[in-house]
Order: structure tokens, then sequence, then C-alpha cells
């Protein structure tokens, strides 16, 4: 009796029980895979984050796929049934896509026919997996009903990889989308990039940094922005923060302070990195270092960096342009030159390399070649960085050269505000200045220029022939002497030299001097008419002597000077001056007049004036004087001169003159060795040079630009639990085996096997 209600106690309870015991088992194992997916998923998504697929392979990601694959079998094989295939294509569709095998996992989501209540679920991985096979407008479709919490912001992303960047702005107007750590802020800013926005990317961007700071492309993409608007000194601030993070935001550090010309700096970030032992980005790191170098005007380092590079590394412009510019630092032009041609070969829009094969072109005298170039990279010339003080130095004298003083002052003077310390510039901008007969003005560039540069013998004999100008013969003697110091064989500062010497009463030494220059330059003009007037100063100091007949024997000397002088160099007006100064010696005043005439310049006016108060001519000799005065009111000869004419106290002027010995109130040349107590002004003739430079070449560096533009997406895929199992709680009619052993009729049954036997 017991045992009879114990049996049926078990029939009633029995479906029961199993059904408390079977449902938590199923759950608590769907909930273990949804669990492992939850905590892969930041995992996967972290490899869109970072463009970097490497990241799938790395232990932890495989150890949680392994758990998953793990999980979901053994759920699958304790609770699948036939009506839930539908739901186990689509959760294998998503490991698969865990898994990396993205275009197998999209096979057989498509191939489903999704119409459950799990419908929206199921539509949003088979859109996110439309985006991993690279079927944009398909995934979209997917998500036209809502299907999915972050379908907006994988729409956004979508048209950003069809590069639909019109598109993804309109849709962007009319929609957002709310929790998505800054991707959509951060997609949105790569949108408006694209469209040319450059200001409202950065805000957009920044707004993503503030959401989630810890996604390495919110600063990295935001950094690269800020470089493009020249903002350097933010974008550093950007990429130093996730420097520490990764290996490229590193590499991107160092290179955004290559951009600031902290080379130093630079350097020690690039090595960082290389001792890291990372190797991905080893051959930007060697090249980085090499622009290091480069900018520490270390160029053997830097080539040696360069071609560690070379092995790592295909030959970018930026580093083929690294070798050209140590090659132009060296003045290796035509090495040069097939460096920066093979870049533009290649790629006819990189900048720099123009930039480069104008400076080369500059060094082989093909001038117009180099403006050419320069011209084609004109957008690239930054006019407010000093690295680029030489490139306009080049430019402006390739200018020079070929006759376009305009421009070329134009640019001098822009690098001149680059670099105040530029000599080149400053001698150039002299030049122009002396060829514009503006003196002053050239002084005072040239003055700068020595300031900064002292080993140039031609800038020190400009500087002098300037002086002689403003009869500033005592701080020319400095200057010249100077300038003979470093290169006696400099024949313009001998011949300043001479004349300093000369004024300074030195006239043996001077008449030495030009007798040797004479000697060994016949064919130079000025030589002559310098030595001519040497020779009439002591034909003076011969008369004050009395001595007369070598007096006449310099004054023919003299005479002879300025007529070679006027053979070789005709158009040399003023040399007739100086020839009319020896005639009124000789006292031949018609011959001194016309040769006076022939130069009509005040010191001309000034010498006619003397000879006429010579012969008492006195109205004459006020009226030439007072025209002279009016050419020039300040010049001190003209005023002595008047001042003893109006006065009348030439004679005794004369007298006093005559006797005066060197360290006398008239130790002035030209009124020292006066013949009437008048000045009379002889005209020195010398000739400036045309300044040139072998050039400081110094490009600005080509760094690296990162073009990582990615869009991120939010993958959010979600498994799809079973179908509850219906257990059938009728009873079940149990029946007793019968054997299926076939008896035949006559034959006993028996056991065991009987052998046959053979015969």
């Amino acid at each position: 009796m017991i045992l009879e209600i114990y049996r049926r106690f078990l029939r009633k309870f029995m479906p029961l029980l199993f059904t408390v015991m079977v449902q938590p088992a199923l759950a608590q194992d769907f909930n273990e895979c949804q669990r492992l997916v939850k905590e892969i998923l930041p995992l996967f998504n972290q490899v869109f984050e970072e463009n970097n697929p490497l990241l799938m392979r790395e232990d932890a990601y495989q150890r949680k796929l392994h758990e998953l694959q793990s999980a979901y079998l053994k759920y699958h094989n304790e609770h699948f049934q036939p009506s839930d295939s539908v739901r186990r294509m689509n959760n294998e569709a998503v490991i698969l896509a865990l898994s990396g095998s993205y275009h197998k996992g999209l096979r057989i989501m498509e191939s489903l026919d999704i119409s459950s209540e799990q419908q929206d679920l199921m539509m949003n991985n088979r859109g996110l997996l439309s985006l991993l096979g690279g079927k944009y407008q398909q995934a979209r479709k997917e998500w036209e009903g809502g299907a999915g919490a972050h379908a907006n912001l994988n729409i956004l992303y979508s048209f950003g990889r069809e590069k639909k960047y019109q598109e993804a702005a309109a849709f962007a107007m009319g929609n957002s989308a709310r929790n998505t750590a800054g991707k959509w802020n951060y997609n949105l800013g790569l949108v408006h990039k694209f469209n040319g926005r450059w200001e409202e990317a950065a805000d957009e961007l920044s707004a993503a940094v503030k959401q989630k700071d810890e996604i390495v492309a919110y600063r990295l993409q935001r950094g690269d922005i800020l470089m493009k608007m020249g903002n350097q000194k933010k974008a550093v601030k950007d990429f130093e923060k996730v420097a520490r993070k990764h290996p490229k935001a590193q590499i991107r550090y160092a290179n955004a302070l290559l951009s600031l010309n902290q080379f130093a700096n630079a350097k020690a970030v690039f090595e960082t990195y290389l001792e890291s032992g990372d190797r991905v980005f080893r051959g930007d790191a060697y090249l980085g270092l090499a622009h290091s170098y480069y900018g520490l005007m270390q160029f053997g380092e830097a080539q040696r960096y360069y071609k560690l590079s070379s092995t790592l590394k295909r030959e970018s412009p930026s580093l083929i342009c690294g070798f050209g510019n140590v090659h132009l630092s060296r003045h290796e032009y035509q090495f040069a030159f097939n460096m920066f041609d093979k870049v533009l070969k290649k790629d006819s829009s990189f900048l720099p390399a123009y930039l480069g094969r104008a400076v080369a072109y500059f060094g082989m005298k093909k001038y117009d070649l180099a403006l050419q170039d320069f011209k084609t990279a004109e957008k690239a010339m930054d006019a407010d960085n000093k690295f680029y003080a030489d490139l306009f130095v080049t430019k402006a004298y390739s200018e020079y050269y070929l006759g376009k003083t305009k421009d070329a002052a134009a640019d001098f003077e822009k690098a001149i505000h680059l670099d105040p310390t530029r000599y080149e510039a400053l001698a150039g901008m002299s030049n122009i200045l002396i060829e514009e007969k503006r003196f002053a003005e050239a002084g005072q560039y040239l003055a700068n220029a020595l300031r900064y540069h002292q080993n140039d013998d031609l800038m020190w004999s400009n500087y002098g022939n300037l002086l002689l100008h403003f009869d500033m013969y005592k701080k020319g003697f400095q200057v010249f002497r100077k300038a003979v110091a470093l290169n006696p064989r400099n024949i313009n500062a001998q011949n300043g030299w001479g004349i300093v010497l000369l004024e300074n009463d030195q006239l043996d030494r001077s008449m030495s001097l030009f007798d040797s220059l004479v000697k060994e330059q016949p064919q130079l003009s000025f030589l002559h008419n310098n030595h001519g007037i040497v020779q009439a100063y002591i034909g003076n100091r011969h008369e004050q002597a009395h001595q007369v007949n070598e007096a006449n024997a310099r004054y023919d000397g003299a005479y002879e000077d300025f007529r070679k002088a006027m053979d070789t160099a005709p158009a040399r007006k003023l040399y007739n001056v100086n020839q009319g100064n020896v005639y009124r010696y000789w006292e031949k005043y018609d011959e001194a007049k016309l040769s006076y005439q022939s130069y009509q310049d005040k010191s001309a006016l000034n010498n006619t004036a003397v000879m006429y108060a010579g012969i008492d001519r006195i109205k004459d000799a006020k009226y030439y004087l007072g025209v002279a005065i009016k050419m020039d009111s300040l010049h001190r000869v003209f005023q002595y001169n008047m001042n003893v004419l109006v006065k009348g106290k030439q004679k005794e002027m004369m007298k006093l003159v005559a006797s005066s010995g060197d360290d006398g109130p008239f130790s002035d040349i030209s009124l020292k060795y006066s013949r009437d107590g008048f000045v009379t002004i002889y005209l020195y003739d010398y000739v400036y040079d045309r300044l040139s430079f072998p050039g400081r070449h110094f490009m600005p560096l080509p760094v690296a630009e990162y073009r990582e533009d990615y869009f991120i997406p939010e993958y959010d895929f979600k498994l799809v639990p079973y179908e509850k199992e219906k257990t059938d709680h009728k009873k079940l009619r149990t029946s007793r085996y019968r054997s299926q052993k076939v008896k035949m009729p006559g034959v006993k049954s028996k056991s065991g096997t009987k052998c046959p036997v053979f015969r």
C-alpha cells in the first residue's frame, strides 16, 4: 500500500521537479554566454578604436574568445531544439564575427529569414556584420526600423566609410546619438575635417575627449587637426598626454616636437621608443631621429639614420627629401637635385621637394629654374617660421641675380624679419641699396651684417667704400685694415687701404701701394685715378716746400694717370674733375673749366669756385659755391670754403696751412696740402663688390604626416537564447522488449557454434 502511494507521488510531481531543476540551469548557461559576450565586446571595439587588428591576436582577447566558444558549445549541446535553428545560426554568426571571420558570419546572417520575437536584435546583428563586411548601404537598411541602440552612430560611420561626407553631415544635422562615449562627436569631427571645416572638427573632437579621454584616437586626431591649423603647441600637449599609452602616439608626439624645432627633445622621445622594444614604428623612429640630428646640425649622424630608416620602410618622400637636405647642407647640389627630382617624379604634389630642388638649382646657378620651383611651392613658404629664413634668402638672391631687385628686396626683408641675424639677407639688401645709391641705408644694413659675420673681406671692403663716400676716413682706416688682413688679394680692399693711408697723411706708403697695384692690375681705371690723386698731393707737398721741379714732375704724373683712367673707362666722367685740378695747378683755366663742366656735380662746382677765387673772380666764385651749397647744405668743405671766401682771408689761411705741422689744426689732407687756402676736392674712385654667399642651407624638415583618418563604430552584438524546453507530462507507456530472433521451423534451438568439417 505504501509503495503504491509513493509511485503515485512520483508520477504526479516528477515533471514539476524536473522543470524546477532544468530551468535555472538553462538560464545560468545562457547568462554565462551573455556575460562573456559583454566582457569581450570592449576588447573587440578597441580593435576599431585604435585601428589595430592585431589586438585580436593578443592572449587576453583569445582567452575570452575561447571561454565564450566553450560556454556556448556547452549551452548548445544541452539545450538546442530543432525549433532553435535560426537562433543557433545568429549566435554562431556573432561568434564568427568576434573571431574575425566577418564574411562567414555575414553569409550566415544573410541566409536567415528573421521573423521572431527577437527580430530587432537579430537585424541589428546583421547590420553590424554588414558593416564588418563592407556592405554599408545594406547595413543602413537593417537599421531603418530603429533596430539597435547605436544605430544612428553606426549609420554615420557607414557614410564616413563610403566617403559620403556631405550625406554624413546632412544625416548628423537631423539625428543624434546618446551614450556613445564620444564616438558620435569623433566621427562627426572627421566628417567636418573632410569637408574642410577645421574649427568645427576641433570642437567636436574636444567634446569627444571630454566624454571619454581614454580612447587614444580622440587626442591623436585632434592633435593632427591642430597641427594642420598651425597650433603646434596645443597639438604637442594632446600627443604628450597619450604618448605613454600607445607607441604610435609616442611617434606622433616626437614628430610634433620636430615641427616645433625642439630637436633635442624629439631625439630623446625617439630614442625612448627604440629602447622600448616595440618594432612596429621602428622605421619611423629612425627617420625621426635622422630629422632630429639634421636639426641639431649633426649631418653625418642624420645621414646614418636616414640610411637605417630606408632599410626598414619604403622610400617615402620625407625620407628621400631628408637625404637631399643633407646634400644641400654640404653644397652637393647635383646629388641633392637628383633626390628631390626623384620625389617629384613619384609625387608631383609634394611641395617640400620643390623647395629643395629650387635650392639645388640656385647652387647650380640656374636661377630662373629655381624661381619656377619657388613659385610652385609658394604655399609652403611660411613667412612666420624662422627656419624658412634661408629659403627666402636663396629666393631673394635668385631674383637679384636676374635683375628683379624689387622682388629681391621684399624677400630679403622677409628673411630679416624671420631672423634678424641673417647676415646674408642684410648684405643682400646693402647690394640693392648701393645700386640705388641709397648709401646711408646701405651702410646701416651692412654694419648690422658685420655684427653677425666678421670674416668676409668683401663685406668689410664694401663697408669701407661706404665710409669713403661720407668722407669718414678715420673709421675707414680700421675697416680697410681688417679687410686687407682677411684677404690681401682683395683689390678693392687694397684700393680703399691706399686711400685711407693717403687721408691719414701717409703719402709715401700710399704711393708705394698704388705703384704696385697699378703694375699688377693696369686694366683697372680706378687704380690709375687714385694713383694720380696721390701724385697730385705729393706735388702739392713739394710745392709747399718750394720744390718746383719735383712738384711739376708729380703733376705730370698725375695728369698721365687721369688720362689713362679716362682711356680705360671713358664713361667714368668723374676723372675729368681730377684732371681739371691739374690744369688749374698749371694755370690752364680754360682747360680746367672744360674739365669741370664735363662732370657737373657738386664737387666740380666747388672746384670751379676755388679756381675763380684763385684768380680773384670773387663774384663767380660765390655763385658756384652757392649752387654747391644748395645741393648739399651740410657739406663741411663747402661751408669752410664759403666762410673763407666771404671773409676774404684765403691768403692768410694759405700761409697758416702751409706752415702747419702734422698735428696742426688743419690736419685734413685736402686742406693741409692746399695751395691757396681753399679746399680742392679730389674724387676718389672705388668699386663695390657684388656680395654673394655659399648659403647656410637649412631646410624646413618634411615631418612625416600620419593620415590615419578612421571612423569608429560601436559593435553591440547580442546572443539570442534558445526557446525554453517543453516537457510532456503525459504518462509514457512502456512495453516489454521482445526478442527479434527468428526461429526456423524444424530447427532446435542450440547455443554455440558448430564448425563445419572439411574433407
